[in-house]
């Protein structure tokens, strides 16, 4: 939800296309799918079996001799294909999720500046700048006769006068560009104590990405692939970053654990089905819903303590496997006694 009300403001202040914030969304869902797979397992499992269970199906299977563990298997063999598929979307689909959001928040934030601007119109929506050109060149991202009125420091305004500029953007720069040529910078400060007037025959203003795209170009961990986190991590371990050093290691054990979460969903939701209840859905629904909750909670939690130092990363990113694994055999193993 909370990216949901990023995408909207991408639409409604910055008029991004709904086409590009749905394609956003897609590349997002692929770091979503990653847990919401293994949540529509423990529910599906969990209404399969309730209902086995309500109808006394499961009574009538082991008074013809079927054992609750010969029941396990078809659901194993169906939670290791979606373990599986969860490796390889944490392993890989994400990285390229990742990378496939990054490329396209920048080539928004390009749009931005070089389609965004009118001609002849004051465009004050421009990266915190009031923008007027009275001829653009969109095909060459050049513009003449600009003023430009600049009041990103508060103390300090801009006037800006420029007979020609045009726009330099690129992947590999963190930020654009803004080129002007033959003009004038005016400068007055705010108690009017003195004013500036310098001529330039060339001057580059930085175009800092809006926050909402600034953001999504710092690095973080979940965007690098698998053999880069260890190194990334070694190196920050060199240069005395312990902490971001060992978020890196948490990301990589991360991609594991979250992976095989699906083989205890699937075995939890198998002890918490067999239930002799009329009320499959509505139980299904706030068995998995608390069960996923206190798995988040643990997981948040746990993923604090190993960035922090108190626990190894290896222990407390598979700490809430290891306790719903114990929780799962222990109930399954109550319920074979019953």
């Amino acid at each position: 939800m909370s990216q949901m009300l990023r995408l909207n403001e991408l639409i409604i202040v910055h008029g991004v296309g709904i086409g590009s914030v749905l394609l956003l969304l897609f590349y997002l869902l692929t770091s979503f799918l990653a847990i919401s797979i293994p949540i529509a397992l423990l529910f599906s499992v969990m209404m399969v079996f309730g209902r086995l269970s309500s109808d006394s199906e499961i009574i009538a299977l082991r008074a013809s001799g079927f054992s609750l563990f010969q029941l396990l298997k078809p659901v194993v063999l169906f939670a290791l294909i979606i373990c599986t598929f969860c490796l390889y979307l944490t392993i890989y689909l994400e990285n390229w999720g990742a990378r496939s959001y990054r490329s396209l928040i920048f080539q928004i934030g390009k749009n931005k500046a070089s389609v965004g601007i009118k001609e002849g119109v004051f465009n004050d929506d421009f990266f915190g700048l009031v923008l007027y050109a009275q001829t653009i060149d969109s095909e060459h991202n050049s513009l003449k006769n600009i003023f430009i009125y600049d009041q990103r420091e508060k103390n300090r305004p801009l006037s800006i006068v420029s007979e020609t500029g045009y726009l330099v953007s690129s992947s590999d720069l963190p930020s654009m560009f803004l080129v002007l040529n033959k003009g004038s910078l005016h400068s007055i400060e705010r108690d009017h104590s003195s004013v500036q007037k310098i001529m330039f025959d060339q001057y580059t203003i930085n175009l800092s990405l809006d926050d909402i795209f600034q953001e999504d170009r710092k690095e973080k961990a979940k965007w690098l692939p698998l053999n880069k986190l260890l190194e990334r991590s070694k190196e920050l371990r060199q240069e005395g970053d312990l902490q971001k050093a060992r978020e890196y290691e948490s990301e990589f054990h991360r991609k594991f654990s979250m992976a095989f979460v699906s083989l205890i969903f699937a075995a939890l939701g198998i002890a918490l089905g067999i239930k002799p209840t009329r009320a499959v859905k509505s139980l299904s629904f706030i068995y998995t819903m608390i069960a996923v909750g206190v798995y988040w909670i643990l997981y948040m939690n746990t993923k604090t303590l190993a960035i922090s130092g108190l626990v190894p990363p290896a222990l407390a990113m598979w700490l809430p496997n290891l306790l719903f694994g114990l929780l799962a055999g222990y109930l399954i193993y109550k319920t074979n006694r019953q």
